[in-house]
């Protein structure tokens, strides 16, 4: 039976928060935008559903985001200039963008997957998850900004352009990468992609994983371009941190990291989802 008193919307606001778009609907709604993006334009999204889980597509470019909304409302600043490097091309250009928003089901919810990939996080402090944060980004540029790492692009044998984005830790012994998935879940294996574009890369031979329940693991990455896979007995999570990055004896001084992806099942609860999709 469905629940008729769901409501999703998705407005375009610029620069001065005026709506010049928008869609409204139940459960399932796409605004077709024909307009070209200004710089301070934003996709506002309004859930009144009650149901945490939305699975967006921002741009026809980008994949999906199954995220994580605890609130009613989150916001997606187009970008423009340096903020746009880690982005496709054809990103948000144009005048003909369309824009998905739904509920997820709980078959998407439930199922043993990727938790930590969102293409929608942000660098600043944002309403939605999964989110990653770091103390260290590399000059300061969105092509090595924290977001990348979870951004589910795996192409690992470049840097400094797309499809190449990264994060690096700036040389710095105390640099640490903090996913946080805002709430808890239950994970078993993370996965990451080392940056691979040698000889101007090397590669961290050392790096500490740290986990929200106090425990932790050492990891020995190798020098490689594949996935490098860290499988433990299941954590009842709500964060996990990388730190203590701890370089290879090579010529090079530059390392960085990818992708990283945490495999595991979210934590069912009372799966306020089902009365929609039963």
């Amino acid at each position: 039976m469905r629940d008729e008193k769901t409501t999703l919307r998705i407005e375009i606001k610029d620069e001065s928060n005026i709506t010049i778009s928008e869609m409204s609907g139940v459960e399932e709604i796409s605004l077709i935008h024909t307009k070209k993006y200004k710089k301070g334009d934003k996709v506002c999204f309004t859930n009144l559903s009650g149901n945490k889980y939305l699975v967006i597509n921002i741009d026809n470019e980008l994949s999906e985001a199954l995220i994580y909304v605890p609130g009613n409302m989150l916001e997606f600043s187009i970008p423009f200039g340096d903020d746009s490097i880690p982005y496709s091309l054809c990103a948000f250009k144009g005048s003909n963008h369309t824009i998905d928003m739904r509920i997820a089901t709980n078959e998407e919810i439930y199922c043993y997957r990727n938790l930590a990939k969102n293409v929608m996080d942000k660098g600043c402090n944002t309403t939605y998850y999964p989110h990653v944060t770091e103390n260290i980004e590399t000059g300061n540029e969105a092509i090595f900004a924290a977001r990348n790492t979870i951004d589910g692009k795996t192409n690992n044998q470049g840097h400094g352009v797309w499809p190449y984005e990264s994060w690096g830790t700036g040389q710095r012994e105390d640099a640490e990468l903090l996913l946080n998935f805002g709430r808890d879940v239950e994970v078993d294996k993370i996965v990451l992609y080392l940056r691979a574009d040698f000889p101007h890369d090397t590669y961290w031979n050392d790096i500490t994983i740290v986990f929200s329940d106090g425990t932790q693991k050492n990891v020995r990455p190798i020098k490689t371009s594949d996935a490098q896979s860290i499988e433990f007995e299941k954590k009842r999570i709500s964060w996990v941190k990388l730190m203590d990055f701890k370089m290879a004896d090579e010529p090079s001084q530059i390392a960085a990291l990818t992708e990283i992806e945490v495999y595991g099942i979210d934590i069912s609860g009372d799966k306020k989802n089902s009365d929609i999709f039963n």
